[in-house]
């Protein structure tokens, strides 16, 4: 081994690089610690409620105090940054100390002036210090937490609880001092007119998309599924009049009607279930609704029944400005599957059905009637139509032209369907059984379902014969000119 490099001191003497055994030491414990704190901060800010309330039903040892510490995030912020403060300062002074007592005379021993002896030594301990204080007690610890934030913050979060409980004067200190600046500042925010303080961001709003997102993006869930649960959280805030079927389009049955009655009617319009009114097509005399499948039994196995009376079921009424969510859960709860919407008056303005809510929910929901058919069957001197069957494609195969000669106005919706075709021509949604005329065809409405033709029965009206000529008497004189 080779002899240790003596370096002469003044000419005099020799002096040996000085070790900092003890100074290292104490530097790497607190690099340390404050790569626990610095791990414990981004863990507890990046895990949400939800999953610690999850981690608290599963009995997680430190998830109890896991969620305390979010709870109180501000507390738990001055906790972390009294810790981190408490170990840096730790640190430094270690270093300034070891640089002053053993560098700063070794540099001198070399030559260095003063000055430079006291900036060489404070250099040599700030920068690997810095350095190995980024790396190791911020980047890997931060990182780390990142990537396991559930198993930082249950480890940990008894220590920082214990911790805060030790420092507590200064922690409740801190962190009033925090919020009273804070108060203080969006007063003179919003005294500037720059915006108001009382419009809370919704933080668990914006986490859930940015989860939904990054599901999507990790092909865990597709985007028809990231849309249900955005559209979730839009149901809460969402009132259930912008989604009801208004007053005026409501298909209702009298109960003065006859069973038979009611249920060609209810044929026509092809729905399950139908508000009963004690006025005639007046939803505000509704007193209940009926089943299609209650009308069929009844004339089945009650033919003698002659009213709705028998069958008639209670609805449930809900006010206009109820969010759609409460009203899922109205429903839900009564097991309901429709209800009538009033206003502030008490008035009837619309009717919602779980159907309408699932369609906030998962998007427009089409069944077998929803979809207006398109099939020509001819039915002896008359054709059976769809609503969904083209002006064009019913001229091609009845010979039968209902498109309009004229060009439509600018702006104006085409009149491209049968359906579309009817609805213009009466100016209003066609109803069940309904009967008229036009160019020589007689239109009989066969069934309506949400304001929809869904079939018709076309037939050609026929050209009245001309009386036959009157034939003069052989002895009658013939009129005079």
């Amino acid at each position: 081994m080779p002899a240790a490099i003596r370096i002469p001191v003044n000419g005099v003497g020799f002096r040996e690089p000085p070790v900092l055994g003890f100074e290292l030491m104490i530097m790497a414990l607190m690099i340390g610690a404050n790569s626990i704190f610095a791990a414990f901060e981004i863990a507890l800010a990046s895990i949400s409620i939800a999953r610690l309330e999850a981690l608290v039903q599963e009995h997680r040892r430190g998830a109890a105090a896991a969620q305390r510490m979010k709870g109180n995030i501000e507390g738990s912020l001055a906790v972390v940054q009294l810790g981190i403060t408490l170990v840096g300062t730790i640190a430094a002074a270690t270093g300034g100390a070891g640089a002053e007592e053993s560098l700063e005379p070794y540099f001198r021993s070399l030559g260095f002036s003063d000055g430079w002896a006291q900036v060489t030594s404070m250099a040599v301990i700030v920068l690997p210090l810095t350095v190995v204080t980024i790396i190791f007690g911020e980047l890997v610890p931060k990182v780390f937490a990142l990537r396991n934030k559930e198993l930082v913050c249950l480890i940990l979060s008894p220590f920082m609880e214990w911790f805060a409980l030790i420092s507590w004067p200064a922690v409740w200190a801190f962190e009033n001092s925090v919020s009273g600046l804070l108060k203080l500042g969006e007063k003179l925010w919003k005294r500037k007119g720059a915006g108001s303080s009382d419009e809370p961001v919704d933080v668990a709003l914006q986490e859930l998309r940015a989860i939904a997102s990054l599901a999507r993006t990790s092909r865990l869930i597709g985007v028809r599924e990231e849309g249900i649960i955005l559209n979730a959280v839009r149901l809460s805030k969402t009132p259930v009049r912008t989604a009801m079927l208004p007053a005026d389009y409501i298909s209702m049955l009298s109960i003065n009607d006859s069973i038979a009655n009611c249920l060609i009617a209810a044929h026509h319009d092809m729905h399950t279930r139908f508000p009963v009114t004690e006025r005639k097509d007046d939803p505000q005399g509704i007193i209940g609704y009926a089943n299609f499948k209650d009308i069929v039994a009844t004339l089945r196995l009650s033919p003698h029944e002659v009213s709705l009376k028998g069958i008639l079921r209670p609805i449930s009424s809900i006010q206009s400005d109820v969010s759609m969510a409460a009203v899922l859960e109205r429903l839900i709860h009564e097991h309901q599957h429709i209800a009538l919407v009033r206003n502030p008056r008490g008035e009837v303005v619309g009717m919602i059905t779980m159907e309408d809510i699932l369609e906030e929910l998962l998007g427009e929901i089409h069944d077998e009637f929803d979809r207006l058919p398109g099939h020509v069957i001819p039915a002896g001197n008359s054709w059976v139509v769809g609503g969904g069957t083209t002006l064009r494609h019913l001229r091609e195969a009845t010979g039968i032209d209902l498109t309009d000669p004229v060009a439509p106005p600018a702006g104006s919706r085409p009149t491209t369907t049968l359906n579309d075709w009817i609805r213009a021509h009466l100016e209003r949604p066609a109803d069940g059984g309904e009967v008229f005329s036009s160019r020589g065809i007689s239109i009989l409405v066969r069934k309506v379902r949400r304001n929809l033709v869904q079939e018709v029965q076309l037939s050609r009206i026929p050209e009245p014969t001309p009386p036959p000529p009157v034939e003069a008497d052989a002895g009658s004189e013939p009129p005079p000119q």
